[in-house]
């Protein structure tokens, strides 16, 4: 069976590190993944890790507006590579993907939501949205969350084919890690604070970088690190700017894209986010997976997932997070306690493993 995802970008963020691990560990016997990205001159990030390890990915760089080439460069691949199953991702590729099921009424057409951020403020983008749905087989969001926010949104589109699937980690690959500053002494001597996630407003790592500034001004020893970059310059000069400008520059380090997140997570004791909104945050999963103690902003996506084991702050209080580390820190708080049931939950509920028998599960139905 041959199934093609259709994407806009292909380059960083947990979605496309989603799909990274998706192709990796599905098994070509029971599904052969291709992938084919419509907003990209030359492969980076995601798309070229995967490319290198033989995952075939094809670079489109589409016109401004509705691309009738694109569609037409669509339906060639589909004949010449036979393609069984068309598998969209967010709300921009259904756009195409209506066309193509025009032209290939036979063919099975699954969408996953994973994000809401992008098209729910736009009238005419929910009304597509709910219009498209009945083109498909099955359409896949990732939490309840997202399923409950479509279902008041988008009063109209096809309920009968939604289901919930959650995202899910590589537990062999997010391996538990040992806390640096957490020895048998329980000595807290550095915060050390770590997040992964893309640059752009909705991930606010404007908060973080604020706080930074905070834990500065008090004299609490830290270090923050950083991995992800943006999709345009100006989110990433604002950033670098901001850590000039507050003298931020030995303690907090910005790692950019980075083919390997367990790194990066393994420089800190504490995985920080201050998503404004999420729809099932891979990066969180993964830093459950590794044991890490997880501080996350307090929305509905987070809660859903925590299992009482994340721990909360409010992104509406500038002062939080800060007060939070501040009592981690002077009352040398055991972070290593909820390690073993973090991971633990990951594989029970949130495993790639399971993810990916969902999926398949859908491609053959």
């Amino acid at each position: 069976m041959n199934v093609l995802h259709l994407v806009e970008y292909l380059n960083l963020g947990g979605i496309e590190r989603l799909l990274e691990q998706m192709a990796v560990n599905t098994v070509s016997e029971r599904a052969k993944l291709s992938f084919f990205t419509y907003e990209t001159k030359t492969l980076s990030g995601i798309g070229k890790s995967m490319a290198k390890l033989g995952i075939p990915v094809t670079i489109y760089k589409k016109k401004s507006g509705y691309d009738l080439k694109l569609v037409s460069t669509l339906i060639d691949f589909i004949k010449e590579n036979k393609i069984d199953v068309i598998h969209t991702h967010d709300f921009g590729p259904m756009e195409y993907a209506v066309a193509l099921k025009c032209r290939f009424p036979n063919l099975k057409f699954i969408h996953t939501q994973h994000t809401l951020v992008h098209f729910l403020s736009k009238s005419k983008y929910k009304l597509f949205f709910q219009f498209a749905s009945f083109f498909y087989t099955r359409l896949i969001v990732v939490s309840n969350f997202v399923k409950d926010t479509l279902e008041i949104e988008c009063k109209f589109m096809n309920k009968k084919i939604v289901q919930v699937i959650p995202n899910g980690v590589d537990t062999r690959k997010f391996i538990p890690q040992e806390f640096i500053q957490n020895n048998k002494t329980k000595t807290l001597e550095k915060i050390k604070l770590v997040s992964v996630a893309r640059i752009s407003p909705v991930k606010n790592i404007e908060y973080l970088l604020q706080t930074c500034v905070l834990l500065k001004n008090a004299g609490i020893p830290f270090e923050f690190h950083h991995a992800g970059t943006g999709k345009d310059t100006q989110s990433l000069n604002e950033v670098t700017d901001f850590i000039v400008k507050n003298n931020l520059q030995s303690d907090v380090t910005l790692h950019g894209y980075c083919d390997d997140a367990s790194r990066i997570l393994s420089l800190g004791d504490i995985f920080v986010s201050a998503s404004k909104s999420e729809g099932h945050p891979v990066a969180v999963l993964e830093a459950m997976s590794c044991g890490k103690f997880c501080l996350v902003s307090d929305i509905a996506p987070h809660r859903e997932m925590a299992h009482d084991l994340l721990n909360f702050f409010d992104i509406n209080s500038d002062v939080d997070l800060f007060t939070k580390l501040q009592d981690i820190y002077l009352n040398k708080v055991d972070l290593s306690l909820s390690s073993t049931q973090s991971r633990q939950i990951v594989q029970d509920h949130y495993s790639l493993t399971k993810m990916v028998d969902n999926y398949v599960e859908q491609y053959r139905q």
